[in-house]
């Protein structure tokens, strides 16, 4: 396969190698992302994303963990980005979301921050739109959110009560 390799454009290459890959695994093996999810109090309200891709809905901002990044890092990043807000991070849920078919682009493990948000609210042009809710509107609105979010706020309440 090296001897192929000398002979192929670098891109060619590339192709070749992911084809083979993809004869040898599954696409579900093949993509396996970390995550990172906040939930945030913004002026006295959750911050929640409304997602405007697929899967559409509501969700706690968040997104993947770049190669050779700290969960900390890519959490503060991503919601830097989906909402132009500054996250401090009091602590990290004790849980790690990783059940099956919880994203259904790719398997996902998440770890998820609980803390505060300040800065002021900008939504990412064409991927989400910010929404404040409270904790009552979230539950009202419970089958309006994609991944298991929504189950994350509930696990989140049951450690509040505790």
């Amino acid at each position: 396969v090296s001897i192929l390799f000398l002979s192929l454009s670098p891109f060619a290459a590339g192709i070749f190698s992911l084809v083979m890959m993809c004869t040898q695994l599954s696409s579900r093996e093949i993509i396996m992302r970390y995550s990172v999810d906040a939930i945030m109090k913004y002026q006295g309200r959750l911050v929640i994303i409304e997602r405007l891709s697929f899967p559409l809905g509501f969700a706690l901002p968040g997104g993947g963990i770049e190669e050779g990044e700290e969960r900390t890092s890519a959490i503060i990043r991503e919601v830097k980005e989906e909402t132009g807000l500054l996250f401090t991070i009091n602590s990290w849920l004790p849980k790690i979301y990783n059940e099956d078919n919880r994203d259904p682009r790719w398997s996902a493990t998440s770890f998820v921050a609980e803390g505060i948000a300040s800065g002021n609210i900008r939504s990412e042009p064409g991927k989400t739109k910010v929404t404040l809710l409270s904790e009552d509107e979230i539950v009202i609105n419970a089958d309006k959110f994609a991944f298991d979010h929504y189950q994350i706020f509930c696990d989140y309440l049951s450690l509040l009560q505790k």
